[in-house]
This record gives structure tokens, C-alpha cells and sequence, in this order.
């Protein structure tokens, strides 16, 4: 079975943020110090939103073709809306 090249590239770069954030767990339980523990936690709170955002955009730009418009207008609603709900809602 071939899989989709857009495919590979969506796993690969969940693969990289699973690898970051296990990373980051590591690193906090080395430091062993609630302060420095949030600090690398709140770097991982802008890692975890790129790689969604670059995995939609991917797998946008593989299905673009296929999509009308008003799909994609939905779409972009609806990231924007969890965008908004991360950053700006608290």
C-alpha cells in the first residue's frame, strides 16, 4: 500500500511534536523545579498550535482541489475558532 505523500508529512510532523513534547517531559523531570517546569511548558504551549495549524495546512493544500469554497470558508472558521479558544479566550 502507497501512501499519500501529504499523508507522510502530517504523521512525520505529529511525530516531531510527540518527540518535543517527550523531550520537554524529560527535561522538566531533570530540572526538577516547579518554575522552570512551567517555563518549558509554556514553550511547548506555542509548539503544540503551530504543528496543528502546519498539519491543517498540509492536509488543505493535498484535499484543495476537491473542496469548494464555502468548505474551505468553514474550514478556516473553524481553526480560527480554536485558535481564538487557545490565545484570546481565558
Amino acid at each position: 500500500m502507497k501512501i499519500d505523500a501529504a499523508v507522510w508529512t502530517m504523521a512525520g510532523l505529529r511525530f516531531l511534536s510527540a518527540a518535543i513534547e517527550l523531550s520537554a517531559a524529560i527535561v522538566m523531570l531533570s530540572l526538577n523545579d516547579v518554575k522552570k517546569a512551567i517555563a518549558v511548558n509554556t514553550l511547548l504551549a506555542v509548539v503544540g498550535p503551530t504543528i496543528f495549524f502546519v498539519v491543517m495546512m498540509v492536509g488543505l493544500v493535498a484535499v484543495a482541489n476537491e473542496l469548494s469554497l464555502f468548505k474551505f470558508i468553514w474550514i478556516g472558521a473553524g481553526v480560527v475558532c480554536i485558535l481564538v479558544g487557545i490565545y484570546v479566550v481565558k
